[in-house]
């Protein structure tokens, strides 16, 4: 019997095989999608670099997985082949060792993350610990293409988008089932809309919890759900972006793990 983990898997070994084999009709399939969602500027998806469909060990099964709507890129970073090109084997390597890369290191996102998991596991504050999130940690993607930023999204999906995100979805969704995560986190405006609004997971969420509102009355909040033994956490906002709301990063140690365990 065929496992969601396979499938996932036999999925994202298709794309890269197209991206090693046939990089113009990879970079063409990209900027199919870059149209089709309307993508300017930094919020282009890169069209030569691999594709990135998660990081950490698939094949555990985690207490979290942190479901991402795309890798970032750094402006500084050149683009070039990497190790991926070394084979499927060097690929699924190299995406198990992210976290102990420095690029890791110095993610603001990541480290907002790391603080937050290191409270959901009653773990002492520490420095950034690639190990331990690598045990603890699955990383997935909505779409699987860098970006500078990732704002460009809208409130509201076509018909012809949708198709798209689904595709996506669907694996995404079969994989989080089997893998039973304890927690499921989600977090920026398009997953509001996606989950929320559009309504693309049958899990049942709560009415959004608002703790924290910036000074034009826009607020950072979180939604609540569960099916079987997983509880779902989304964020309305990018993690990275919460200090726009007054969210200090010890609320991430602290106050939002202890919020999330006392309404989950």
């Amino acid at each position: 019997m065929v496992s969601n983990t396979d499938t996932y898997l036999d999925n994202a070994k298709k794309q890269y095989k197209i991206w090693k084999k046939s990089p113009k009709k990879y970079s063409k399939s990209v900027s199919d999608i870059i149209k089709i969602f309307n993508l300017k500027d930094e919020n282009k998806f890169q069209t030569k670099k691999s594709p990135k469909y998660w990081a950490g060990d698939i094949h555990l099964n985690p207490k979290f997985i942190i479901v991402s709507l795309n890798p970032g890129y750094s402006k500084i970073r050149k683009i070039r082949r990497s190790s991926d090109s070394k084979g499927w084997d060097a690929y699924v390597e190299n995406r198990k060792n992210w976290f102990t890369t420095k690029h890791f290191q110095k993610s603001p996102y990541w480290k907002k993350n790391y603080k937050l998991v290191r409270g959901m596991n009653n773990g002492p504050e520490e420095e950034m610990n690639g190990e331990y999130i690598l045990k603890n940690v699955l990383n997935l993607n909505l779409f699987p293409y860098h970006s500078n930023e990732s704002t460009g999204f809208p409130s509201k999906f076509t018909v012809k988008q949708l198709k798209v995100i689904l595709d996506h979805l669907v694996l995404l969704f079969d994989l989080i089932a089997e893998k039973k995560p304890k927690y499921c986190f989600f977090n920026g405006k398009v997953w509001e809309t996606l989950l929320i609004e559009h309504k693309l997971i049958d899990v049942k969420f709560s009415k959004k919890n608002t703790k924290f509102t910036n000074r034009k009355g826009v607020n950072f909040g979180m939604y609540f759900g569960k099916k079987g033994k997983t509880r779902y956490v989304l964020f309305s906002k990018f993690l990275s972006s919460t200090g726009h709301y007054g969210v200090r990063n010890d609320d991430f140690s602290n106050y939002i793990p202890n919020f999330i365990k006392k309404h989950s």
